[in-house]
């Protein structure tokens, strides 16, 4: 069997399995074993498994003073060395951007809930998608920008290589597990700022679970096919 490295950035192995989301049950549904693992853990060497998927975090991309960052950047960078493919996901998008010579930085609009993309790419549907993220990354050197919006890059190619900025795993599960670590204060905080009730965010995932799976789908085999 195929098999497909998901990186998760929770101390929580089982969180962190839950927040890989429809990315996870589209790639098992291909065919692939999928293995999550924390960045800190003893990871596979890149030759021996067909691609990998960076996920999400709450930490920056650009905090150098993680414990586990510096090697995980050194791991996606012998990942791409050995030519194996990467599909990063908004932390991911910016890990994968540093490791290829971009820069991530504090966004100057944060972009929380579903936001409206541009696409040149059929397999990445122009409409809203999951965003949560208040840093952003450039489009790395020779790197082709795929996705916008009017807050910036949304999601570039680079050779057989995938950086997006927003969700498209998002599942009423992954959202479950991401408010796991927020707190009712937190969440006052995101209706203040963004006009958005985490409670109706979470009814609008769990409606629209089925075509959000199916757009993921289709972003999945569009990467595969790079």
């Amino acid at each position: 069997m195929t098999t497909a490295l998901f990186l998760a950035h929770e101390d929580d192995r089982e969180r962190g399995r839950v927040e890989a989301g429809s990315l996870a049950d589209n790639t098992r549904a291909r065919g692939y074993d999928v293995v999550v693992a924390h960045p800190g853990d003893d990871l596979p060497d890149p030759t021996s498994i067909d691609f990998v998927t960076v996920l999400g975090s709450a930490h920056a991309a650009d905090d150098d003073s993680l414990p586990w960052l510096a090697p995980e950047r050194a791991y996606v960078a012998a990942v791409l060395d050995a030519g194996t493919p990467v599909l990063g996901v908004c932390f991911g998008g910016q890990l994968l951007s540093r490791v290829l010579g971009g820069v991530v930085t504090r966004s100057p609009h944060p972009e929380v809930g579903f936001a409206t993309v541009e696409s040149t790419r059929d397999f990445i549907d122009s409409g809203p998608w999951m965003q949560w993220h208040f840093d952003h990354f450039t489009v790395p050197p020779g790197a082709e920008l795929i996705a916008h919006n009017p807050n910036g890059a949304q999601a570039f190619v680079s050779g057989r290589n995938l950086g997006l900025q927003f969700h498209p795993e998002i599942s009423a599960g992954s959202f479950a597990a991401w408010r796991l670590g927020w707190t009712r204060e937190s969440e006052i905080e995101v209706e203040r700022d963004f006009g958005i009730d985490v409670d109706d965010l979470a009814d609008r995932i769990a409606r629209d679970a089925a075509n959000l799976s199916s757009r993921c789908g289709r972003l999945l085999d569009g990467f595969l096919a790079l």
